[in-house]
């Protein structure tokens, strides 16, 4: 296998030293520098063959999530931070995954596995349920459970009544799989008709949620609803 060429930004120096002892523990990944300074960290990224970075998030002089924006060479990223408010942001930047301290070895494992996985992640439909992959996972999810779906750039977000899952896909090609009652209502999300509650002010109630109706899909959304009126 291919040795994976790796570097640690992180400003507390536990945490780099558990992550030098992670990366020793895994044959493919080569540890080629360690920095407790983001400046330092960029400078060394565009500067030579990274192919993973361990970046936190929180740091005095930049944020990570701002790290990647800098970065004229662009790594696989792993982001490693103590704050659970940075998911969807991490994503947005397309980062391989999200690692909440205390890092485990097996979650580090997991992280660095998906080095040798598809880009895409596959979605396998059933005749009642969908299977997708999500955070390193496949989950079944029936499609009862889904109440909509929404798209956050090359990612989609499966929102049931009580979770959310973030694939790396798009709502035009679940256009093309997804059962009749899935419906496109809005750029940005697809609904399930049968887990409406209540339409109201263009506007589509699913769990706890309002889900916008744009004005493309306004008369098909509300033709479709129409027809089941009494």
């Amino acid at each position: 296998m291919k040795l994976v060429n790796c570097i640690i930004v992180d400003d507390e120096p536990l945490a780099i030293e558990l992550l030098e002892d992670y990366v020793s523990r895994v044959p493919h990944l080569q540890l080629i520098g360690t920095f407790d300074n983001p400046i330092d960290g960029i400078s060394f990224v565009n500067e030579n063959e990274v192919d993973l970075l361990f970046l936190d998030i929180e740091m005095p002089e930049i944020n990570g999530i701002n790290v990647v924006d800098v970065l004229t060479r662009k790594p696989h990223i792993i982001f490693t931070t103590a704050y659970s408010n940075y998911g969807v942001e991490s994503y947005e930047k397309n980062a391989l995954d999200y690692l909440l301290k205390p890092i485990n070895f097996e979650r580090f494992l997991i992280a660095v596995n998906k080095l040798n996985q598809p880009s895409s992640s596959e979605i396998k439909s059933e005749r009642d349920t969908l299977f997708i992959k999500s955070n390193g996972a496949f989950v079944q999810l029936k499609y009862e459970e889904i109440g909509f779906i929404e798209s956050l750039k090359d990612y989609v977000i499966f929102n049931t009544e009580k979770d959310r899952f973030i694939v790396y896909h798009s709502l035009k090609k679940l256009e093309e799989i997804m059962p009749a009652s899935f419906q496109r209502v809005h750029y940005s999300y697809m609904a399930n008709l049968n887990n409406v509650a209540k339409i109201k002010d263009q506007h589509l109630h699913i769990f706890a949620a309002k889900i916008p109706i744009s004005k493309k899909h306004r008369d098909h959304i509300y033709d479709l609803v129409g027809k089941k009126m009494i």
